[in-house]
């Protein structure tokens, strides 16, 4: 299922690439075919690196993060096994490439198998293969004081393996402190507004700073240390693989603003991908809408073309392009399926789209200049039309 998905994708990237290719070059068009080419850069799942010590929560932060139960998760012994890329999915599509970690410092082996002796040589195995876009730095928040540096100067060893391996890449970590509903008063409540939840909070808060600097101190960490964010990532979630959470069990707290910090530092042209995977839909749209726009610049501009048909093909290709994209934002397949399913619902409006844009190269290319600036109108109106209604379709944007 992998397999196929990804070919169909990566068949569908290389089709219309060698279109974008054909395209003259010119300074009005630079931004809009650059913003098509990122689009395409962000078609593959986001990577994602989760690193901490035993039993400090990476399993459960991997599936609040997602809405899903993805990761496997044991309430006693330490659960992950060998590093390794591991593409997790929900209803056959890809959503995010995670490197789960054997835990750092772990006092016995965990449930799966690692032929690697230690949770560094695992890690270190797995990143030869794939660098991370991102790096979770994960530590219990009762435990920010409890042999940190140790697990600091594992994390120096990995991230200077990374740079030696993928010099080219930016790396960006992000501390990540979890399990604040555990930090004392126990009982209070880390969103209520009680004497005894501020206190919570600020001891939350306390915790939060000494960990962001314990992680500075490093002087190989300092440049790729961006934030720390606090949080809470315990969840009760359906039975069955890709499980959602149960709405009376989700006490996740802070995971939006983990999200949103991710997102911050995270490569431009992965940002679709991870707005997709954490279904962010203010974020869709707005990629959403600035690949709506290079579609209907790069569209009007090869309808310009002065001999009539010559503009019918390629611009339906950029508009199939622009649907397939704006669908796999929502959790789609790239690929032709998610526009024929958009065909279907919306076959009146896009026969009326394909009408126009016919009737525009043929007739009115035939008008001496300004039937090239009519027809090039035609082709801007219908598709811009056709990307307000697959994000309305897609995006429920209403």
């Amino acid at each position: 299922m992998e397999e196929t998905a990804l070919n169909r994708t990566e068949s569908a990237v290389v089709w219309f690439q060698k279109f974008i290719d054909k395209i003259p070059f010119s300074s009005n068009l630079q931004e809009s075919i650059e913003n098509i080419r990122s689009s395409m850069q962000a078609l593959r799942p986001p990577r994602i690196m989760v690193i901490g010590r035993s039993r400090s929560g990476k399993s459960s932060l991997i599936n609040a993060i997602c809405g899903l139960k993805i990761a496997p998760i044991s309430d006693t012994r330490p659960e992950t096994g060998k590093a390794e890329w591991k593409t997790y999915e929900h209803d056959g599509v890809e959503l995010v490439r995670i490197l789960d970690t054997r835990g750092l410092q772990e006092a016995e082996a965990p449930r799966q198998a690692d032929s690697a002796k230690t949770p560094l040589e695992s890690i270190k195995n797995a990143i030869k293969k794939e660098y991370p876009d991102i790096i979770l730095l994960v530590c219990k928040a009762t435990e920010v004081h409890a042999a940190i540096q140790e697990d600091l100067s594992i994390c120096t060893s990995i991230v200077r393996s990374i740079k030696e391996i993928h010099a080219h890449e930016k790396l960006s970590i992000v501390g990540v402190l979890t399990q604040c509903d555990q930090v004392a008063p126990p009982t209070a409540n880390l969103s209520g507004s009680n004497n005894k939840d501020a206190r919570k909070r600020r001891n939350v808060e306390d915790c939060t700073r000494s960990f962001f600097t314990y992680i500075q101190q490093k002087i190989e960490l300092q440049s790729c240390l961006k934030e720390a964010i606090p949080t809470c990532a315990y969840a009760e979630y359906e039975e069955g693989n890709s499980g959602l959470i149960l709405p009376d069990e989700d006490y996740r707290w802070n995971i939006d603003k983990l999200i949103e910090t991710m997102m911050k530092y995270t490569p431009k042209e992965r940002r679709g991908s991870l707005a997709r995977m954490a279904q962010i839909k203010g974020t869709q749209l707005t990629v959403a809408r600035t690949i709506q726009s290079a579609c209907v610049v790069i569209a009007g501009v090869v309808s310009t073309n002065p001999i009539p048909g010559t503009s019918i093909a390629p611009v339906l290709a950029i508009q199939t392009f622009m649907v397939m994209y704006i669908g796999w934002l929502s959790g789609r397949d790239f690929s032709q399926e998610t526009v024929k399913d958009f065909l279907v619902t919306s076959g009146v409006a896009v026969s009326a789209n394909a009408a126009t844009i016919g009737l525009a190269d043929f007739a009115l290319k035939f008008l001496p200049v300004a039937g090239s600036i009519t027809s090039a109108a035609a082709a801007i109106t219908a598709t811009q039309g056709l990307g307000d209604a697959a994000v309305n379709y897609f995006l429920k944007e209403g």
